[in-house]
């Protein structure tokens, strides 16, 4: 399986100075990180050092599975939620409902897995349907909407058709993976949703297999303006 970006693997250091020590005290990118906790056996133990560490260090937010999301709304930090995870498979009314439980919960951003499967099919309305119950759902609360595209899947030139197609529904950014995928960003399919973004207000966040400063740098100064990693130390200077 590609490297997860947001695998945090607290459980096996669960004593939180060692927890702190795998992170740098920096704050120049925090800001544009989004540290996740959606590895495939959480820990109620993980999701809280997680949060500790995201209102310590002023990280823009933690990313969690549904389950956990009120669970980290508790702890006081800005939280995103991931919706239709990890292979968009869900049907457009149970990812609307989903959202919906996640608002209710309190979440601050929701990262909706785009049905790419049936996109890459030719048939855009399951695409329709979910991102534009979701956006309605989610603007009324002024919670900000991602659509993961999951971008190893695509040509070029269908990720920026289908990257056009999520601007137009309404969301606020364009995120390149899951790290479910078979790979995550990398500066061919961050160009090619720059290209979809282009003259709107939604921005690009890129994730998956970022693991260093010179990564992170790299994908800033393409253009992206948020990054999901499972690191934190290694994406500051």
């Amino acid at each position: 399986m590609a490297d997860h970006p947001y695998v945090f693997h607290s459980h096996i250091t669960p004593v939180i100075d060692k927890l702190e020590d795998h992170y740098v005290h920096s704050r120049a990118n925090s800001k544009r990180i989004g540290l996740g906790s959606l590895e495939t056996d959480p820990r109620i133990e993980d999701i809280l050092a997680a949060c500790k560490l995201v209102r310590k260090y002023n990280i823009r937010t933690i990313c969690v599975a549904p389950i956990y999301a009120r669970l980290a709304v508790e702890q006081e930090v800005p939280v995103c939620a991931v919706v239709g995870f990890p292979h968009g498979t869900s049907t457009p009314s149970q990812k609307r409902n989903e959202a919906l439980a996640l608002l209710e919960d309190g979440v601050k951003e929701l990262d909706v897995v785009i049905n790419y499967g049936r996109l890459l099919d030719g048939d855009i309305a399951p695409v329709e349907q979910e991102l534009t119950a979701i956006v309605d759902l989610a603007q009324s609360r002024h919670v900000s909407v991602k659509a993961i595209m999951e971008a190893c899947y695509y040509t070029m030139s269908q990720l920026e058709e289908a990257g056009r197609l999520c601007v137009d529904l309404g969301v606020d950014f364009l995120k390149t993976s899951s790290g479910y995928g078979l790979h995550g960003a990398n500066p061919q399919n961050v160009k090619a949703l720059l290209a979809a973004v282009k003259g709107s207000d939604v921005q690009v966040k890129a994730s998956g297999g970022i693991k260093s400063y010179n990564d992170a740098t790299k994908f800033l100064d393409l253009g992206c303006t948020r990054l999901g990693a499972s690191r934190y130390r290694e994406l500051t200077p």
